[in-house]
């Protein structure tokens, strides 16, 4: 019996030292997966982190009761467009040690309008006032879920031409596009790094580049 509290205790203090160590390496891959986010493009460059979070309802969703921690936020041009990148940090939940990453990427809504959201069925749910909005598409609508307040501004905004681009695009995959009132924004879960983050901005900026934001704006 004597030999087994030394034991335990030697047991718990290992655990201990390995999860601070696997803690400092996470931190470390991070800061080297931001800093070749940095040398992605002419200009990018780090800035200080904002309320974001607030403003979209996925990001919302995603931080639950538990808020989020703008990790990295980063903001520069790509094809022209302005933009930023922001990785999140999800607190863990109760009876939870381990935080929750996922990351945003922002383009300015050039007008305003509904909120919308679209994503691969089974991403997510219509909640709230949302509707599900058929395209006229049937191909389209069972692939995807298109949810908006405003069911006619929602056909609008993802005419047929983006629609069937969005059939076969794999930068789609667990991604969630929102139209929230001031950004057009993309969220996925998991870590912010070049070979996640730049196919999802260049989806994004197809995604703005193929909107009639035109038509939209008597909306």
């Amino acid at each position: 019996m004597e030999a087994i509290v030394p034991l335990a205790f030697v047991l718990i203090v290992l655990v201990l030292v390995g999860g601070v160590l696997l803690a400092v390496l996470g931190r470390k891959r991070s800061a080297g997966n931001f800093q070749r986010l940095l040398r992605s493009g002419p200009g990018w460059r780090q800035v200080p982190g904002n309320e974001l979070w607030r403003q979209v309802r996925v990001l919302r969703e995603f931080a639950s009761s538990r808020g989020l921690h703008d990790y990295f936020h980063l903001a520069g041009q790509h094809r022209g467009r302005s933009f930023e990148a922001v990785q999140y940090r999800r607190p863990p939940g109760l009876g939870q040690r381990v935080f929750t990453f996922g990351f945003a990427v922002v383009l300015p809504r050039p007008v305003p309008g509904p909120e919308l959201r679209l994503a691969r069925s089974g991403v997510f749910g219509a909640l709230g006032q949302d509707l599900r909005v058929a395209s006229g598409d049937p191909e389209f609508d069972r692939a995807y879920l298109l949810t908006s307040p405003d069911a006619e501004f929602a056909r609008r905004a993802v005419p047929p031409g983006l629609a069937r681009a969005l059939l076969t695009d794999e930068r789609m995959k667990d991604v969630v596009l929102e139209f929230a009132p001031d950004h057009v924004v993309a969220f996925r879960g998991g870590s912010a790094k070049p070979e996640t983050v730049l196919p999802v901005l260049d989806l994004l900026v197809d995604v703005h580049g193929g909107v009639p934001w035109g038509e939209l704006s008597g909306r």
